[in-house]
């Protein structure tokens, strides 16, 4: 039996990594666009002083305690934390296959997606924890609490 080129098992962990780190930008986008959403709409009825704007705010007061619960943020740093896994673990993988002609442009395609998938995901948590901060102020200012 001859010795598998680590450079095509590669493949099943770009998929892995492809299928999972898609299906968390969706997911994580949305996260993000509820977020400043919810931002907006308290602002625009942070002054309260229609029964609209009150009942306004306290929908706002439970949209944001589900976007900023503890299972989002798990969810979220556990993906995230397995797509970089996959990807460092692809990275050690291929160490051995140097000599291989496709290497340097495997190596390369790893690198770029592992800077991507850092930069834009915690770029994207760090948007929604500025518009999660940003709506709590305006709901702590804001009346009236539930």
């Amino acid at each position: 039996m001859s010795p598998l080129n680590p450079l095509t098992m590669v493949s099943l962990m770009l998929t892995l990594a492809g299928l999972l780190g898609s299906f968390f930008y969706i997911q994580l986008s949305q996260w993000l666009r509820d977020l400043m959403a919810l931002e907006k709409k308290s602002d625009l009825n942070r002054f309260a002083g229609s029964e609209a704007e009150k009942r306004a705010l306290l929908e706002c007061r439970v949209e944001y305690r589900k976007l900023v619960s503890w299972p989002t943020a798990v969810v979220n740093l556990s993906v995230i934390l397995f797509v970089l896994f996959v990807l460092g673990n692809a990275l050690l993988m291929i160490r051995t296959a140097t000599a291989d002609p496709l290497y340097p442009n495997i190596a390369v395609a790893l690198w770029v997606f592992l800077g991507l998938f850092v930069v834009l995901s915690f770029g994207l948590l760090g948007l929604g924890q500025r518009s999660a901060a940003a709506t709590r102020r305006i709901l702590d200012k804001a009346a009236p609490k539930p």
